[in-house]
């Protein structure tokens, strides 16, 4: 790969004309290799500008960044968005792997991860190879790793991209990664909307700058592409109508006449038991997960699949036999009978389905421990707590991964909500593992005890019991109370 001719969409000036050609990028100045190009980018801790003496030192060849700068010994360009040109650098340096593949983004507040994680299963049901890169882990060649967030940066997703020899790739494409150019000069066959809700607001400010930012994905399509839209949720209308001015290629999901794949009739929760209707044909499911929502993410995978060329049946035979996404309604039995259940809930939307299903399911005393995330978006809290309260017997709030933030700012404003909207039902605890032990101590036979917020995602910070996640903390102290 040229640098120069690799940069010159991009270029406000440049120190030297840089005529090499490169074979490596890097944006971490700690894993500079002899030379590599060092691309500064000022995120959201750290100013990668600060750093470019330290790449430099390390063997950078040249330097890209967004400052007027001209006094370096390398070649410096300067561009004016240093994401934009990483994702360029890196896309020219792998050939753009994306092309190789048959490209899905799935993007939406909630849903993203079991509708992956189902379309994924048919697929393969169909005799498909599949990547999936997204929030639980990723998964190449049929390899896992364990994720660190939902949507990689753009170096590790091409490297990623390059490194797959499966014939599809499924992505959940969160709103940052949209938003920090992540996916930048990725082109998608498919483009899959599930639903918008009140999320990330610390990080977009509105609901309008949310919606679009997650409407850029669209943006992003082929153009023999095609969108999977939600019309049961008002974002996704607005969304419908939106790319239909477009001239796009779009199949949308709901219940109304016109969807592609309707959702006619919801029989049960548990067993998920639903109809949905394509083409004047009607099919009947039953899965094994629970969830109303769930059906929706089924009928977004389902439609998706048909377009792909996936027949109805081998589908309906597919989803049948789900098991579900770690970390998602993970249910644990307690020595006293108790039953435990780990979910990701973690906004207004989700808490209020998840909560409606576990109410469908028992009559019983329902404990729910839930925390907040440092640096996350506060004007859910109020929310959050509010629905909590509204539909469970006892609340513990403690914290989750700090990110930062001040833990004594982090607690006084927890008792002011406790104060104002906990109406005497919610206890803090600040250590999520101590919240966690407290309730397992207390819990009795029939109790349902649901801990949300973070599935199986690792914790950030050591907490008093010396485990990773919330699964952990759980199968540590089954094991200190096995006789």
């Amino acid at each position: 790969m040229n640098l120069h001719t690799a940069l010159k969409p991009f270029m406000q000036e440049y120190t030297t004309i840089a005529n090499m050609n490169i074979t490596g990028v890097q944006f971490h100045s700690g894993k500079i290799q002899q030379g590599d190009v060092f691309v500064a980018i000022n995120g959201t801790k750290e100013d990668g500008h600060h750093y470019i003496q330290s790449a430099i030192k390390a063997g950078a060849s040249a330097v890209v960044g967004e400052y007027k700068i001209t006094d370096l010994p390398v070649p410096y360009y300067r561009v004016s968005n240093t994401r934009r040109a990483l994702a360029a650098l890196v896309g020219h340096l792998y050939d753009f792997p994306s092309q190789r593949h048959v490209m899905i983004g799935i993007t939406g507040t909630n849903g993203k991860t079991t509708t992956a994680h189902m379309l994924k299963h048919i697929l393969e049901f169909a005799g498909v190879t599949c990547t999936l890169l997204g929030t639980v882990f990723q998964e190449i060649n049929g390899q896992k790793v364990i994720s660190t967030q939902t949507t990689p940066d753009s170096l590790q997703l091409n490297k990623w991209l390059n490194q797959s020899d499966d014939q599809v790739v499924i992505m959940e494409v969160s709103s940052h990664g949209i938003d920090q150019e992540r996916i930048a000069f990725i082109e998608y066959d498919y483009a899959v909307f599930t639903n918008l809700s009140h999320d990330h607001l610390d990080y977009h400010k509105t609901l309008e700058d949310y919606f679009g930012t997650k409407a850029r994905l669209f943006t992003q399509i082929k153009q023999s592409g095609e969108s999977i839209i939600s019309s049961h949720n008002d974002w996704g209308k607005r969304l419908i109508d939106l790319l239909a001015t477009q001239k796009m290629r779009v199949h949308t999901f709901g219940k109304i006449g016109n969807d592609d794949v309707q959702l006619t009739n919801i029989e049960s929760e548990f067993p998920l038991t639903f109809e949905l209707k394509q083409r004047g044909t009607h099919y009947r499911l039953v899965l094994p997960i629970p969830g109303i929502y769930n059906a929706w993410n089924a009928v977004a995978a389902w439609l998706t699949a048909s377009r792909m060329g996936v027949e109805p049946e081998v589908i309906q035979k597919a989803l049948c036999t789900f098991a579900g996404v770690p970390g998602r309604f993970e249910i644990f039995k307690h020595p006293s009978g108790a039953e435990l259940i780990v979910d990701y809930a973690h906004t207004p939307d989700g808490f209020l389905q998840f909560l409606r299903t576990i109410h469908s399911r028992t009559n019983n005393r329902v404990v729910h421990i839930f925390g907040f995330r440092g640096n996350g978006d506060p004007t859910k809290r109020k929310e959050m707590i509010r629905i909590s309260v509204e539909n469970n017997d006892m609340i513990v709030l403690t914290l989750d991964d700090l990110k930062g933030a001040n833990k004594k700012e982090m607690l006084m404003e927890m008792r002011s909500l406790v104060s104002n909207y906990g109406k005497s039902k919610c206890l803090i605890i600040d250590d999520r593992t101590e919240a966690i032990e407290y309730v397992w101590k207390k819990a009795k036979k029939d109790d349902v005890v649901i801990i949300t917020g973070k599935g199986r995602e690792c914790y950030e910070q050591r907490f008093a019991i010396p485990s990773k996640s919330d699964i952990e903390t759980i199968e540590y102290l089954l094991k200190s109370t096995a006789p």
